[in-house]
């Protein structure tokens, strides 16, 4: 015969009525309720804000960026190794599906904007601040009366790879779409109240200046030492 378990509290903690009420405070967040603000490098050449106004209207499906901690165990801990952290993922892609109006213009956004990362006349590769320092995306989620409750910044953007189309006459009905694949450095909240501590540059800079100092008056010799390869 079963026995009955026993715990320090026998009853749930979630009560029904509780339960509906919060609810019906908040509600749920909806996929479908967002809006994207996409923010290309000054070097564009379509440089109308109004030109990338309508590109970001026309998202249709978008991902909103994760992120993760990298962890290892703890060799150092006797018994069951706990994982700790040892850094962060913080950038990478995300895929945007764009509706291409009949002149393409979206598709021909991206890849004027590509374009910013390569000469077309030497094939040199351009610099990285050309095509991706001062972009970015904004991400923000919606409620049912249009309030923004939720926003990301995605920094230093460039669009990977503008996606191949598909043509075929058993399609006649339907639109095309651009699909894109954005890579991005990191991101951030654009909460107000969920701001990082800015940097305090001034006790940076005397911070490396001691240090400068500091490492000056250290012997070469004890320098050599120190590297692992011997180098000053």
């Amino acid at each position: 015969m079963a026995t009955q378990r026993k715990f320090p509290e026998a009853k749930g903690s979630v009560e029904m009525p509780n339960f509906l009420a919060e609810l019906n405070k908040d509600g749920y967040a909806l996929p479908s309720r967002y809006e994207v603000l996409i923010t290309p490098p000054t070097g564009h050449p379509d440089k109308s804000s109004s030109s990338a106004r309508v590109v970001s209207m026309r998202v249709e499906a978008i991902d909103m960026p994760g992120r993760a901690l990298n962890t290892s165990p703890d060799s150092n801990m006797y018994g069951i190794a706990p994982e700790i952290v040892d850094g962060i993922t913080f950038g990478g892609t995300i895929a945007l599906t764009i509706q291409t109006s009949a002149d393409l213009k979206e598709r021909i956004f991206f890849q004027s904007w590509q374009e910013l990362a390569w000469d077309r006349s030497t094939w040199n590769v351009g610099y990285y601040k050309d095509y991706a320092a001062n972009a970015s995306i904004d991400i923000y989620i919606l409620d049912i009366n249009n309030n923004r409750r939720y926003g990301v910044k995605l920094l230093e953007c460039f669009p990977k790879e503008v996606g191949a189309v598909a043509l075929s006459y058993n399609q006649a009905t339907e639109i095309i779409k651009t699909s894109v694949t954005m890579q991005y450095k990191y991101w951030e909240t654009l909460d107000s109240k969920n701001q990082p501590a800015a940097l305090d540059r001034t006790k940076i800079d005397n911070d490396q200046s001691a240090y400068r100092v500091l490492r000056g008056n250290i012997p070469a010799a004890l320098r050599a030492l120190r590297s692992p390869r011997g180098y000053k």
